[in-house]
């Protein structure tokens, strides 16, 4: 690898891209993200669509960064759902309505640099593993709580798919084993969606809450944030299911380090973000309580540091190791 190549990183959600060229130096630091930019996705105009859009922002951060096309040494991409890393293809992303669809080869034919693609929820992980949070240890397990809740898992310095390329689907785990349908598992309890419709749906059945004041009365614009006014203004009803959210999380982190004896969880996502270091106090007291043995109460749960650009980083540092 050339000395300073630069590397991009996109984050690909079903809303949002995210994008950035990272400068691969000796020392990785989260200073080495030189150039940084979004779009939204628009997966309704179709696949071609969307890889339009990404094409015209790498091209974007390229020209804004002062680089050319053949000054960038790979791509790393993160897309939801399962991948097979090897094939580069996206097995099932809903979100974006693909199946079996080859997004490296894809790219590579409108971009002028390999590509290597991964899970969004994995280069997050990876991320924070190698430049956040997750730093100095080997293994460890990334958890990010926003519209859905989704894990990576980094074991022996290596990202774990798993035999089906879907490791880490910790949202999809049975916490309520005789709970109704939708109310089971840890994404139907905990995540920044579930909270925000178990909130509207009590304040729609007449329980008192100061939130219809923040939205001027539209039940339809509580998102993380007015979730995080509420817990600052001490809303008892807002309190009471973040805190109910928060005991899942932390029995659901519980749960994962007592099955592999993990040394560190790091924990983001735009709700985590949002709610800030009161919700991840309280998501600790629930991992402490659940956790066995209790030697594994040392384990270290910690906020995201990269927050927002850890899916870009992440994506970038994958093509750093895979093609550099």
């Amino acid at each position: 690898m050339a000395k300073d190549a630069h590397f991009l990183g996109i984050d690909l959600g079903g809303t949002n891209i995210q994008a950035g060229i990272y400068k691969a130096e000796k020392k990785i630091d989260r200073k080495n993200l030189v150039v940084r930019d979004g779009t939204k996705t628009k997966a309704e105009g179709g696949s071609e669509a969307v890889l339009e859009r990404i094409e015209k922002l790498c091209l974007k951060l390229i020209e804004k960064a002062g680089l050319k096309p053949g000054d960038i040494a790979g791509l790393g991409i993160g897309a939801p759902g399962a991948i097979d890393i090897d094939k580069g293809m996206v097995l099932r992303a809903p979100n974006l309505g693909w199946d079996d669809f080859p997004l490296c080869k894809k790219l590579g034919e409108r971009l002028p640099f390999k590509v290597t693609v991964d899970n969004d929820v994995n280069v997050g992980a990876w991320g924070e593993y190698m430049a956040g949070a997750g730093r100095g240890h080997r293994d460890l397990m990334a958890i990010f709580v926003g519209t859905g809740v989704g894990a990576g898992l980094v074991i022996h310095g290596k990202l774990y798919h798993g035999v089906r390329f879907t490791a880490g689907e910790i949202g999809h785990t049975v916490v309520q084993g005789n709970g109704l349908l939708g109310r089971r598992t840890v994404e139907d309890l905990a995540s920044r969606t579930s909270m925000v419709r178990r909130l509207v749906r009590l304040i729609e059945s007449y329980h008192k809450s100061s939130v219809p004041k923040m939205v001027d009365g539209d039940l339809s614009k509580v998102r993380s944030k007015i979730l995080a006014q509420a817990q600052q203004e001490g809303d008892a009803l807002t309190l009471q299911i973040i805190a109910d959210a928060a005991d899942y999380i932390g029995i659901a982190i519980a749960n994962a380090v007592t099955l592999m004896s993990l040394p560190c969880v790091v924990v983001g996502g735009g709700a985590t973000e949002a709610l800030g270091e009161d919700w991840m106090k309280q998501v600790r007291e629930a991992f402490k309580k659940n956790v066995f043995p209790s030697e594994l109460k040392d384990t270290k749960i910690v906020a995201s540091e990269l927050e927002d650009d850890a899916g870009v980083i992440g994506a970038a540092l994958l093509a750093v190791e895979r093609l550099g």
